[in-house]
C-alpha cells in the first residue's frame, strides 16, 4: 500500500477504504482493534446504529471463524468440499449489490451442490428479480420446523411447490433458509438422483454457506 504525496496520513487511509470496501472482509481481525464512535453515554441505553452494526457483524464473523475450524477438524475426506466452500464464500462475500448476490445464490450454490434444478423463493414482494418467486411465508416456514436452516425431509409435496418447472424430474432435493430482516429466501435444490440428498446427510458445510449469506445481506441492507 503506497502512501501518495498529495495525501495526508488520514486522508490516505480513508481513500484506501473507500476503494477496497472489502477490506474488513479480508482481515476481520482488525475490527479488534476499531473504536466505534457510540452515542450510548449521552442517550442511556440507546446505542448508535453503526456501532451496533459494526458490533454485529464482528460477532457474526468471530462466529463464522469458529465454526470454520470445526468444520476443518471433521476429517480431510471433505477437503474438495471445505474448499469448493470456501471459494463460493468469498464470491458471495465480495459482491456489491443484492441483485449479485441473487445470482450467485441461485447459479453458484447449484453448481457447488452439482444440482439439476435451482430455483429461488422470497416471502414478499419487495424484492424484484427475473430469478425469485414469491412464495407465501407461512408455507414456505412450515417446511422448516424441525430444522432451522436446512429441509432434507423428502416431503413429496414438497417437488409440485418447490419444483413446479420441473417436478416430473425431480427425485430428491435439498430446502435452504436464508433470513432477510423479517423475510425469508428459500434456496429450493432438486436433483434427477433419488440418492443425491438424504434425510441422513451432514449439512454443517451448507450451513455454514447460509451464514456467510446471511452475514452478506446484513452488509447489503
Amino acid at each position: 500500500m503506497k502512501k501518495k504525496n498529495n495525501f495526508t496520513d488520514q486522508e490516505f487511509v480513508v481513500h484506501f477504504l473507500k476503494k477496497n470496501n472489502n477490506f474488513f472482509i479480508k482481515f476481520p481481525e482488525l475490527l479488534n482493534e476499531m473504536n466505534f464512535v457510540t452515542n450510548s453515554k449521552n442517550i442511556g441505553k440507546i446505542i448508535d446504529f453503526n456501532t451496533y452494526r459494526s458490533n454485529k457483524i464482528k460477532k457474526d464473523y468471530e462466529l463464522l471463524k469458529k465454526q470454520m475450524s470445526a468444520i476443518l477438524k471433521a476429517g480431510s475426506n471433505h477437503i474438495v468440499s471445505q474448499k469448493r466452500i470456501l471459494k463460493t464464500s468469498l464470491k458471495i462475500l465480495n459482491t456489491k449489490s443484492l441483485s449479485k448476490l441473487i445470482d450467485v445464490i441461485v447459479n453458484d450454490i447449484g453448481n457447488l451442490l452439482d444440482c439439476d434444478i435451482v430455483n429461488c423463493f422470497f416471502t414478499s414482494h419487495k424484492i424484484k428479480h427475473s430469478k425469485i418467486t414469491q412464495m407465501d411465508n407461512k408455507i414456505a416456514t412450515s417446511y422448516f420446523r424441525d430444522k432451522p436452516q436446512t429441509n432434507l425431509n423428502q416431503n413429496p409435496k414438497g417437488i409440485p411447490l418447490f419444483f413446479p418447472n420441473k417436478s416430473d424430474i425431480i427425485k430428491s432435493y435439498i430446502l435452504l433458509k436464508i433470513i432477510y430482516g423479517s423475510e425469508r429466501f428459500i434456496v429450493a435444490l432438486g436433483s434427477k438422483n433419488s440418492k443425491k440428498f438424504t434425510k441422513d446427510q451432514q449439512v454443517d458445510l451448507v450451513e455454514y454457506l447460509i451464514q456467510v449469506i446471511q452475514i452478506k445481506l446484513i452488509d447489503i441492507n
